[in-house]
């Protein structure tokens, strides 16, 4: 079978674990009703929706009330929500939230990086200082802690949105202390986090699944990462502990349910099994979500 017409049919089944809908203060495509029926019509399993300014919780329960597919939702510790606010993620808990993101375009670490996405840049740049997630000794600042508490006690999905890989090595750290069991590494690969394959072996080995996108090889990037730099890290780290998404909502990208077909078509051609595919675009983004196929 020609590999466009496998990664077609891998399509099947699979869950986007990272998609950015509309409304929102950047230009979006589609909407979680539009996301949704595209990805029902395309046979996936679910989506599970992004906003760096609100929880989707709520967003993600009416698309699921309206298109019959399941969508799930969570909510991005930005300047918007409050930042790191205890009240919020136990609120959005509360609401079905599934993953609760670190920082992301308000991260201090990602405000220093943000001229590699032209698109945030122009809405991002001035005084914000940016939010860090540790204290001046390295440790993690008190309403974190209450925060992974409250993820923990939900058995929700903790992620690292946009923060350093220092940073991220101390909450991954200090979540699996704390009994959370579902944690993602947002992007590792991502030309602003730029893990080397060391440190991706190193954070998986303390508990972490990474999640590696699709929209990190797109012009959305000022410098795209070619698609072989995520097959090697797929090699290196293993795909049992590894994520597929696309990250897609963008203006200038395709479509969700095209960018996956295009991230498995690329992983295709650069030799990745097919049974590894599914793991890492079904079978691992369903056992974080907490969902059985």
């Amino acid at each position: 079978m020609e590999l466009r017409q496998k990664a077609k049919e891998l399509i099947k089944g699979a869950i986007d674990f990272h998609i950015h809908p509309g409304p929102d203060i950047f230009p979006r495509p589609m909407n979680d009703i539009e996301i949704a029926e595209r990805a029902k019509a395309a046979g996936m399993s679910a989506v599970l929706l992004k906003s760096h300014v609100e929880s989707t919780a709520a967003r993600a329960f009416l698309a699921n009330f309206v298109t019959g597919f399941p969508v799930f939702g969570g909510l991005a510790l930005n300047y918007s929500v409050g930042g790191l606010n205890p009240e919020a993620v136990r609120t959005a808990l509360r609401m079905g939230a599934k993953e609760i993101w670190m920082p992301t375009i308000n991260a201090q670490h990602y405000l220093k990086a943000v001229d590699n996405v032209p698109m945030f840049a122009k809405l991002l740049k001035g005084d914000l200082q940016g939010i860090s997630i540790i204290n001046d000794d390295k440790t993690l600042k008190d309403e974190v802690k209450e925060i992974i508490d409250a993820v923990a006690e939900a058995d929700a999905i903790l992620a690292t949105g946009h923060i350093s890989v220092e940073e991220a090595f101390i909450l991954i750290t200090e979540a699996k202390k704390s009994g959370v069991e579902r944690l993602v590494v947002t992007h590792p690969t991502s030309p602003m986090e730029a893990y080397t394959i060391q440190e991706m072996k190193d954070i998986v080995a303390r508990g972490a699944m990474v999640e590696h996108v699709v929209n990190d090889t797109t012009h959305q990037m000022k410098n795209p990462i070619p698609p072989s730099v995520i097959a090697d890290a797929i090699r290196a780290v293993g795909p049992e502990h590894t994520i597929m998404s696309t990250d897609s909502g963008q203006v200038i990208n395709p479509e969700p349910v095209i960018s996956m077909e295009n991230f498995i078509y690329e992983m295709l051609k650069l030799g990745i099994d097919e049974a590894d595919i599914k793991m890492m675009t079904r079978d691992n983004p369903a056992k974080m979500i907490g969902i059985e196929l």
